[in-house]
């Protein structure tokens, strides 16, 4: 995630659409804030893993809350209507099983494994608790991601980095989806959580971005309770291996604490 500075004050004014999708006809059409950072002509994986995370919630039902989504990114997604099938695989009481899949032209793009737990009533023994939330207060940096044409980091989602000396191997930020998923209403926060997971790198890049370039290629997220509120906060870290290989990982929380994590694999190459 390329940033620069931006001044102290309002959120900039927004161009993009008012959600991120619309359906027509039985199929999906990404609006221009849907875009990646590779260009017009891809799609940002958080914007589809989202898509499939509201496909898979509707097929496990109101008594079953999405409690993991893993995403497999078939290749580059292209800015085309998308077509999602969605196939259960288990709807028990305690926990439901969804398979969805997206295609463009034909073509799979995307699939993912979505698991749905029931919420019940049910005291436990207090654990010791994660960090608490970085603060989110008025003269912290705020960061604007730069560009001309429409793009899911420009104009959906506002970023303000946070300076976290917890966590001297990554980057923590507090980010916010500003547009809806399928509609002019805000997305739930959940789903809104999903689409930000997939700026984990870009929060806790480690890597020189002049010689190494990351691309992930899934997106695990696992989600202890729903979230609250329209802000989330990243604590991410990326860890790399000998064979061109990373992870990037990153701790949830909105501002009662911890809600879940998230995971990606890197493919890095040499710029």
């Amino acid at each position: 995630m390329t940033t620069r500075a931006k001044p102290q004050g309002q959120p900039a004014p927004r161009t993009g659409s008012a959600s991120l999708f619309t359906e027509a006809d039985g199929v999906w059409l990404p609006s221009p804030t849907a875009a990646g950072p590779w260009g017009a002509d891809r799609l940002h994986g958080g914007a589809v893993a989202a898509l499939m995370g509201h496909h898979a919630q509707r097929a496990l039902g109101a008594g079953r809350a999405l409690t993991r989504l893993s995403t497999d990114f078939l290749g580059p997604l292209p800015a085309l209507p998308l077509q999602v099938r969605t196939h259960t695989l288990r709807a028990g009481r305690s926990f439901g099983l969804v398979d969805v899949r997206v295609s463009a032209d034909g073509t799979e793009i995307a699939r993912s494994s979505a698991l749905g737990v029931r919420a019940a009533e049910l005291p436990l023994p207090g654990l010791p608790g994660e960090p608490a939330p970085p603060p989110r207060a008025s003269g912290l940096p705020s960061y604007e991601p730069g560009g001309g044409a429409p793009s899911f980091n420009r104009d959906a989602v506002r970023v303000t980095v946070v300076d976290d000396p917890a966590n001297p191997h990554g980057g923590t930020a507090w980010a916010r989806l500003e547009t809806g998923l399928t509609g002019s209403d805000a997305a739930p926060p959940w789903a809104a959580a999903v689409a930000l997971a997939d700026l984990t790198y870009g929060i806790g890049a480690a890597l020189p971005p002049d010689r190494y370039r990351c691309v992930n290629v899934d997106l695990t997220v696992h989600l202890l309770r729903p979230p609250v509120g329209e802000w989330i906060a990243l604590r991410a870290r990326t860890r790399t291996g000998p064979c061109g290989r990373g992870i990037a990982e990153a701790l949830l929380l909105d501002d009662s604490g911890a809600f879940g994590r998230c995971v990606q694999t890197l493919l890095i190459s040499e710029e």
